[in-house]
């Protein structure tokens, strides 16, 4: 069975280790996307897009599910350098936590990819700089069919190799593509044996 939360749950486990390791005085998931100076440095954690790609048509429904986390760490100093330096601090411990959390990696196939943006910006005498990190990450899921919901009635429809008409071709025969054309040595002839019909939509 889907795990119907499975970037809920990434996006938690995400926020519980940068916690852990105290990367930031303040965390926020989900929160607001921008923070007051006051509360600097900070990151933000949110759920990002999500891609199913199919395993195939054969068996159950199954998929690789890629989903992104998105981070943003943000910092401020009272010089450019100073806050580009914290930054860069910033984001590799981000990177290091993450990438070594145990309980993260035993939730993932892989990690597909990580972009990561960065951006400055000043007010007055004060700097700021920013990352946006898009940490990919790969699941696999799988749905089972739900048979006791979606089967409701059934027909059970039988044309026996033996015995069989060797001369007779009869309209409308269950399996055309498994009959022989006449005259035919084996059956199936395209007559029905027996026909059992199965009616589920009363069951409990």
């Amino acid at each position: 069975m889907a795990d119907p939360t499975g970037r809920s749950a990434m996006r938690k486990l995400v926020v519980a280790a940068l916690q852990a390791a105290s990367a930031a005085p303040t965390i926020q998931s989900p929160g607001d996307w921008s923070v007051p100076p006051s509360k600097l440095p900070a990151i933000l954690v949110r759920n990002g897009d999500e891609r199913k790609t199919s395993k195939g048509p054969n068996g159950q429904t199954q998929f690789d599910t890629d989903f992104v986390i998105q981070i943003r760490a943000i910092v401020s100093d009272i010089t450019a350098e100073a806050a580009q330096d914290g930054l860069d601090i910033l984001g590799s411990v981000i990177e290091d936590v993450l990438l070594r959390d145990i309980g993260i990696r035993g939730e993932t196939q892989d990690f597909p990819a990580i972009d990561t943006t960065t951006d400055y910006s000043s007010d007055g005498r004060v700097h700021f700089a920013a990352i946006s990190i898009a940490l990919h990450f790969q699941i696999y899921e799988a749905f089972e069919p739900d048979v006791n919901n979606t089967l409701e009635r059934m027909q059970l429809t039988v044309d026996l190799r033996t015995p069989f008409d060797p001369n007779g071709t009869y309209p409308d025969p269950p399996f055309p593509d498994a009959i022989p054309p006449a005259p035919r040595t084996t059956g199936p002839d395209g007559r029905a044996e027996g026909v059992i019909d199965l009616d589920f939509s009363d069951q409990e």
